[in-house]
């Protein structure tokens, strides 16, 4: 699926015919931004003639967006800028699906041209065009300020995926303070898998984003480096956070291991004075319980040996019950 929005003449357009902005193109208007949404993952022949022989751009560029990359980058050609980014699509936090809501886009800048491929459809971008529909005089006054909003929302986005991560991590904790339960383990490594592909994904960018807050770069007038400087601030911020919660993750599994040891620790102790109480009636039980003739019978006959062995039981248990309370043992 091909969209594009476009200035010409001071007019602001909508286009989502192929073989038009071919033509638009060739008219030299003042911006043109085509976004493109491959396809079950890949491109039509019209859309790759689009590519390669309107907009010239190189084969290997085109071929990097229908083969995922694992590493964003940036590379310079004659004729133009490609960008390889990568996201996280704004939604309800759920580990299980967090690979899937991950997402690659692709960036071609060139003169007055800017074009964005990715596989599946992304909210911001749509709304960005919407926006720049309404109001071109805002979102599309240069080709710097489009690249900026779009760079600006990948960025955005992650920093709000990683809030919820943090805030997962701060509830989860709290649980296991209050009382840890088997299946915390599973969710602390759910973490862990997740914050291990926000850094894959958000460290290398660094790379992408300093090279538009560069000064002397030729896609980018000096006067809106200082934006693409405030992104790679917040990248930055996003990286240490990223970092802080992989330490987060650590000390939980510590205080899980901690909480689970303590809980062991205290039903060990329970069944231990449970079992050192009983002692005595099992001492004297095994004894008396013998079919034998006790010496004590003939001293105190069968009913005075019943009543010592009930006394003795009860003097050695509460004996050993004080002597618990006495050391604080419980």
């Amino acid at each position: 699926m091909i969209k594009a929005v476009y200035i010409k003449d001071g007019i602001c357009s909508y286009e989502l015919n192929i073989d038009k902005i071919n033509a638009i193109y060739n008219e030299n208007p003042t911006i043109l931004w085509v976004d493109l949404t491959l396809e079950k993952g890949d491109l039509s022949a019209d859309e790759i003639a689009l590519l390669t022989d309107t907009f010239k751009f190189h084969e290997l560029s085109v071929e990097d967006c229908l083969f995922p990359l694992y590493n964003p980058k940036v590379e310079e050609f004659d004729n133009y800028l490609f960008v390889n980014t990568h996201g996280i699509r704004l939604k309800v936090m759920d580990l299980a699906e967090f690979d899937e809501s991950m997402y690659e886009l692709d960036i071609f800048l060139g003169k007055n041209l800017l074009v964005t491929a990715h596989t599946d459809e992304l909210e911001f971008l749509e709304t960005l065009m919407q926006k720049a529909r309404l109001k071109p005089q805002i979102e599309l006054k240069s080709l710097e300020n489009l690249l900026y909003n779009i760079l600006s929302k990948v960025v955005t986005n992650l920093e709000l995926t990683m809030e919820k991560i943090t805030n997962k991590i701060d509830l989860l904790e709290d649980r296991i303070l209050e009382d840890a339960k088997p299946h915390m383990l599973e969710e602390i490594l759910d973490l862990k898998k997740v914050l291990l592909s926000m850094r894959k994904i958000a460290d290398p960018q660094k790379n992408v984003y300093s090279f538009f807050s560069r000064e002397n770069n030729e896609y980018v007038r000096p006067a809106y480096s200082a934006y693409f400087r405030d992104i790679s601030y917040e990248l930055d911020r996003l990286n240490k956070t990223i970092n802080y919660n992989s330490q987060m993750i650590g000390s939980l599994i510590t205080i899980y291991m901690s909480s689970v040891t303590l809980k062991l620790n205290e039903i060990m102790k329970f069944l231990t004075i449970i079992a050192t109480i009983f002692m005595p009636i099992l001492i004297f039980a095994s004894y008396y319980g013998m079919n034998v003739k006790f010496p004590e019978y003939s001293l105190l006959g069968e009913s005075g040996t019943w009543f010592m062995a009930i006394f003795m039981i009860l003097i050695s248990t509460l004996g050993i019950i004080f002597y618990m309370k006495r050391k604080k043992w419980f």
